[in-house]
């Protein structure tokens, strides 16, 4: 298992973020490499199903998320997901009034099947590709949120 924090300060209310990254709908917007997104249950609240699918080097793993966590309120937001189908684990966000905007934190914990990592022979570099992930998944949100 894979355990990663990202973090990046953007000039607008947890609120307004909050409300734009639940949607379900929009994940393909932002977060980078996630495509063909389907609501299959909910809004993007608690008990939420969504299906998509991650490009991890080329490939397109199916990907399912099941909303645990949705709390909104002017200083702090948080949103969190277990993530099943080929890759498992769970994904926290955290959205914190800070300095007239926000600190939006993403931790993401996952797993990749055995069959995934032997057609990608480098876990490291399975883990930085990740990594970089992230960081493009919130400068995204940022250009969203405060354009």
């Amino acid at each position: 298992m894979h355990i990663n924090k990202k973090s990046l300060f953007i000039k607008a209310t947890p609120e307004k973020i909050y409300a734009f990254a639940r949607d379900p709908l929009k994940w393909g917007q932002w977060y980078a490499n996630l495509s063909e997104i389907k609501l299959e249950k909910g809004d993007g609240g608690v008990g939420s199903v969504i299906h998509s699918m991650y490009n991890l080097f080329g490939m397109h793993v199916p990907t399912i998320v099941e909303v645990t966590e949705d709390l909104s309120s002017p200083e702090l937001c948080r949103w969190a997901g277990l993530i099943k189908g080929n890759i498992t684990g769970k994904q926290i966000f955290t959205y914190t009034a800070r300095d007239g905007g926000t600190e939006v934190e993403i931790e993401l914990e996952y797993t990749l099947p055995a069959g995934i990592i032997g057609r990608i022979a480098d876990k490291l570099l399975i883990e930085k590709v990740k990594d970089n992930d992230l960081v493009h998944t919130l400068e995204n949100l940022k250009v969203f949120c405060e354009g």
